[in-house]
C-alpha cells in the first residue's frame, strides 16, 4: 500500500489487520492527503496489482478510509500470525514504518523469534506495561467527538494531539491510542454495514 501512494505526500496509517488466507493480509487503513489528490491516490491504489478487494471512503477533509488485501508485506503476515494484537502502523517512508503492538511476554517473544527467523530487520523503540488508563473507556465516543469538532482529523490538522491532550486532561500517548482504536472501531463498523447492505442488494436482485 505504501508503494501505491509513495509518489504522493501522504500519511498512511494501518488501523487493523487480519489474515483471511495464509498468503494475504487484510488492512483497515486511513490515508491523509491533500483533498485535491484523493482521487489520484485511489486511482494509484486501484492500479496496484498487489492490492485486492479495495474499498474506500473519501472524506471532505483529506482522509481516504478503507480496506484492502495485500500479499506483499511480510511483516504484516508475521504480526497477523502471532498471538500479538496490532494496535496501529504508521508508514514513515517507503522502507520504514512505526508499529504499535500489544501482547504478553510469550507472544511478543514468539513474534521477535519469527522476525529473526525470516530475517526481517526491526528496531525496538519502546516496551512498556499497559496501564488501566491505556484501555478504552466509555469516554471514547466523547473524545472522538471532541477531536472531530476541533479539527484533529482535518488535513492539515487544525488542532494537534498535544493540544487535545491538554483539553481532555489525558496524557498524549493514551489519547493517541484511544483515537486510533476509535477510528478502527467506527470505520470497521461502517464498512461492515456497507458490505451487508451490498449483499442484501445483490440477493434481492
Amino acid at each position: 500500500m505504501e508503494i501505491a501512494v509513495g509518489s504522493f505526500s501522504a500519511s498512511v496509517e494501518i488501523l487493523d489487520s487480519k489474515m483471511p488466507t495464509p498468503a494475504t493480509v487484510q488492512h483497515l487503513f486511513d490515508i491523509q492527503v491533500k483533498p485535491d489528490l484523493m482521487d489520484d491516490v485511489v486511482r494509484a491504489m486501484r492500479r496496484d496489482r498487489d492490492l485486492t478487494g479495495l474499498e474506500v471512503i473519501r472524506s471532505k477533509n483529506g482522509h481516504v478510509y478503507g480496506s484492502a488485501a495485500s500479499s506483499r508485506c511480510t511483516m504484516c503476515r508475521e504480526v497477523a500470525k502471532s498471538r500479538c494484537f496490532l494496535s496501529s502502523v504508521s508508514v514513515v517512508s517507503k522502507d520504514r514504518a512505526h508499529w504499535t503492538i500489544l501482547g504478553n511476554d510469550d507472544s511478543f517473544r514468539g513474534l521477535v523469534k519469527s522476525l529473526a527467523g525470516k530475517k526481517i530487520p526491526y528496531e525496538l523503540m519502546l516496551q512498556k506495561r499497559l496501564e488501566d488508563t491505556d484501555l478504552l473507556t466509555t469516554r471514547q465516543e466523547q473524545i472522538l467527538a471532541i477531536a472531530f469538532e476541533r479539527g484533529y482529523f482535518d488535513f492539515p490538522k487544525k488542532r494537534g494531539l498535544k493540544e487535545l491532550a491538554v483539553e481532555t486532561g489525558i496524557k498524549t500517548s493514551t489519547l493517541a491510542e484511544i483515537l486510533r482504536r476509535g477510528q478502527r472501531k467506527v470505520l470497521g463498523e461502517y464498512l461492515a454495514r456497507r458490505r451487508m447492505l451490498h449483499r442484501d442488494l445483490l440477493t434481492d436482485r
